[in-house]
């Protein structure tokens, strides 16, 4: 063992995993007579018991040329646990795609989630594995740890696949450990490029105004407690306008539902459903499913619709602006049809002369010399093409257009104060001019006349 000792040195690892055994002397090496015994109770004098290398030991017994120093032994490191993750399923952030052709008031982009949709997956940490040391001492492995993600609002977890699901539409937010989703987006201030134009899934509240340019878009309902210039307003449930729309002729109001708007001037408004009005409507396009109601003003210049009936103070004024009611059909949505009709007529005529023209040139002989002709009838190809798209498109959009509104046979007309000259009205398809004015009357149908009644007998 003296001799060991003299020609072998041990130098161990710091973290004991590993033992290395190095020559002091070549020429005692090899005159060395050592058995596997000797050599084990060497590394056992050096406290090392596990992971001893037994082909070195065959080596070193036989003698054999090493290259010193060599692993003697080593040791089973620990495996840690790797911590669990969360795997979102929905995107998060705020950026938007830019072109070339892209708004510049498209800012941002609404983090949204639908009913029902997968949310985020819980990944659980992998198991940890002990280590052991030449030593035979254990190595503790660390555990993975868990994923801090917690359901908030609007969010349920399903343990059967650890994973979070929303319950409702609206904004995915994270704060902290804890996913929400919000139904309801807020700008707590005037619509500006902090925030660009907004789509978001769910509802929007504006505590201020919507300047002229920008667009405001919402499944369900929009609150604007300001005004709205020549903006974009699009929403599947309900709008409300605090102050009014000015329109400037370019702003634009569609609901799926109501729109309750302080005034609407030189605007464009569309509901499914009712539109009240608390003050006027001035030289604008209005248009309800069921109801248009000014409770304390007038209906001035422009064109309404509605589907059962129209209510205002006045209609028309003393300057005898031309000003349009209709009832059981939606005047834009005719205005639009009578456009696709023409269109459609012109794009019929166009298709049959190019047809005709096809028909000559298949009878016309062709030589290779004729480059004229051949260019002219790739021309009236694609020319035909074209024009049978475009009629296709044209076609679909006229079995979307909605003329009627409701029966004209029960709307009825309520002016509870003025009803000036120049006020054009029409029953789907029977129509009046105003020719004098009159007081607190009722207009409607009677045996497919526009007849007039007094309010008050």
């Amino acid at each position: 063992m003296k001799q060991l000792r003299e020609c072998f040195q041990v130098v161990l690892e710091k973290d004991g995993l590993s033992a290395e055994l190095d020559c002091l002397d070549r020429e005692m090496y090899r005159e060395l007579k050592v058995d596997e015994e000797i050599l084990i109770t060497f590394m056992k004098e050096k406290q090392i018991h596990y992971g001893l290398n037994q082909t070195y030991f065959q080596q070193l017994i036989a003698k054999e040329d090493l290259s010193f120093p060599i692993t003697i032994a080593e040791g089973k490191p620990a495996i840690n646990g790797i911590d669990g993750e969360i795997v979102y399923h929905s995107n998060f952030t705020t950026e938007i795609d830019r072109d070339s052709n892209a708004n510049f008031r498209n800012i941002m982009r609404i983090p949204a989630a639908t009913t029902g949709q997968k949310l985020a997956t819980l990944k659980p940490p992998t198991n940890e594995e002990d280590g052991i040391n030449i030593f035979n001492k254990k190595i503790r492995a660390k555990p993975g740890k868990t994923a801090l993600l917690k359901p908030g609002k609007n969010v349920v977890f399903h343990q059967e696949d650890q994973s979070f699901y929303a319950e409702a539409e609206g904004q995915l937010s994270i704060m902290g450990n804890t996913l929400h989703v919000y139904p309801v987006y807020e700008v707590h201030e005037t619509l500006s490029m902090k925030y660009g134009n907004l789509d978001f899934v769910g509802t929007i509240i504006i505590h201020g105004d919507v300047p002229s340019g920008f667009s405001v878009k919402a499944t369900a309902d929009i609150k604007i407690y300001g005004l709205v210039e020549a903006a974009t307003i699009i929403a599947g449930g309900t709008v409300y306008i605090a102050e009014g729309l000015a329109g400037q002729k370019e702003g634009s109001v569609v609901a799926g539902e109501t729109v309750r708007v302080g005034y609407i001037n030189q605007g464009s408004v569309v509901a499914e459903k009712d539109i009240f009005v608390e003050n006027s409507i001035l030289h604008s396009t209005c248009s309800a499913g069921e109801k248009v109601y000014c409770q304390k003003g007038n209906i001035i210049g422009g064109s309404v619709s509605a589907g059962k009936f129209v209510e205002a103070m006045d209609v028309g004024n003393r300057l005898l602006i031309k000003t349009e009611i209709s009832l059981g059909i939606n005047k834009l949505a005719l205005e639009k049809e009578q456009v696709l009709v023409r269109k459609k007529k012109e794009l019929e005529d166009e298709i049959a002369k190019l047809s005709i023209l096809g028909k000559r040139m298949e009878n016309t002989s062709l030589t290779t010399s004729e480059v004229k002709l051949r260019i002219t009838k790739l021309r009236q190809r694609n020319l035909y093409e074209k024009a049978c798209n475009e009629l296709a498109t044209v076609t679909e959009s006229l079995k979307m257009v909605k003329v009627t509104l409701g029966n004209e046979q029960t709307a009825f007309i309520t002016v509870r104060q003025n009803l000036y000259r120049n006020v054009r009205i029409a029953f789907g398809k029977y129509k009046k001019a105003i020719k004098s004015d009159s007081h607190y009357v009722r207009l409607e149908m009677n045996k497919n006349e526009i007849v007039t009644h007094p309010l008050f007998s």
